[in-house]
């Protein structure tokens, strides 16, 4: 039965997503996977998706890059509505292994969404999996034949969602991909506040040298006054100008809103505190302007994806293990 919102709506259902390892799979491209979904969890403030990292018979296996991965026996699966391939740079190795095979023949008959990221695209298209489907492949491997290739539907695009496959160009691709897929089930609306959440995240905290001088003063002011906060109509008057004029300036350099900024800020000051690991939570949350622990840890934890205990001592630590 679908579940209902407090405000009385469907909610929708929850996205399970298994990831298929094989040996020597690529770490970045299994990265940039999961990262959208922690993300889109965070955000929703619910279990919107969940994971599970699975490979043939559920052993520890190294990436290229060495770094070993837990894992899951295949056979041993939660339901899934979608499972994507994550291999390696030698896919046209991992068919001759017949218990692999016979697997991938097996879950392209099942009614879930299949689906690789990279190289792995290939190993469903050497098995029939991507006949009658549009895709998007990197360069073609050199296992491949040209009566296969020509079975093929490629697209000029980073990533394709066709029906029940899903196929990507390569590691900067796959968040692309992950973002379809969220869209598909949770809305385009939940993809755009993680579009919003990451602009924030990257665009930089101090005045650039070529901002309006009234902009650079005010997070020059907002600097000093990161405990005693100062209100949005204070900081207008303070620089002589209007609320709205000063909202401007704050939208159209930096792409928010002065409060919006001002949080950044005491979140940004409050990261430092903790990891130089000299105070207490409580003393930096109210050293940052905020007027609980309760709504630190809240506001903490929306813009950084982790509670502030984590972040707390980790300068000391490093030098220390330096």
């Amino acid at each position: 039965m679908m579940q209902l919102t407090e405000s009385g709506q469907p909610q929708a259902p929850m996205l399970r997503i298994g990831f298929w390892l094989m040996d020597d799979f690529d770490f970045y491209a299994l990265a940039n996977a999961l990262e959208p979904l922690r993300l889109a969890n965070q955000l929703a403030g619910r279990s919107v998706c969940e994971w599970q990292i699975l490979s043939l018979e559920g052993q520890p296996l190294k990436a290229g890059n060495g770094i070993a991965t837990t894992t899951a026996r295949l056979d041993q699966v939660h339901r899934l509505d979608v499972l994507i391939l994550c291999g390696g740079d030698n896919p046209h190795l991992q068919t001759e292994h017949p218990e692999l095979r016979a697997q991938l023949i097996y879950w392209a008959a099942q009614p879930v969404g299949l689906g690789a990221l990279g190289k792995a695209g290939w190993l469903l298209a050497q098995i029939g999996a991507l006949e009658g489907f549009r895709c998007s492949l990197p360069e073609p491997i050199a296992s491949m034949t040209s009566a296969a290739l020509s079975e093929l539907t490629p697209v000029a695009a980073p990533f394709c969602v066709d029906r029940k496959r899903m196929t990507c160009v390569g590691p900067q691709s796959v968040q692309g991909l992950m973002h379809e897929l969220l869209a598909r089930t949770h809305g385009r609306g939940l993809i755009l506040r993680m579009e919003k959440h990451a602009a924030r995240q990257a665009r930089p905290l101090l005045p650039v040298h070529d901002a309006p001088e009234k902009l650079q003063a005010t997070l020059a002011l907002m600097g000093e006054h990161l405990k005693q906060t100062l209100g949005i109509d204070e900081l207008a008057d303070a620089m002589g100008i209007s609320r709205r004029h000063l909202e401007r300036l704050f939208k159209s350099s930096l792409g928010c809103s002065p409060s919006r900024h001002y949080l950044d800020l005491r979140l940004q000051q409050a990261r430092r505190l903790l990891r130089a690991g000299e105070q207490s939570l409580s003393n930096v949350a109210h050293g940052c302007g905020f007027v609980s622990v309760q709504h630190f840890f809240r506001c903490y934890r929306q813009y950084f994806g982790a509670h502030p205990r984590e972040d707390m001592g980790l300068v000391t630590t490093a030098l220390c293990a330096g």
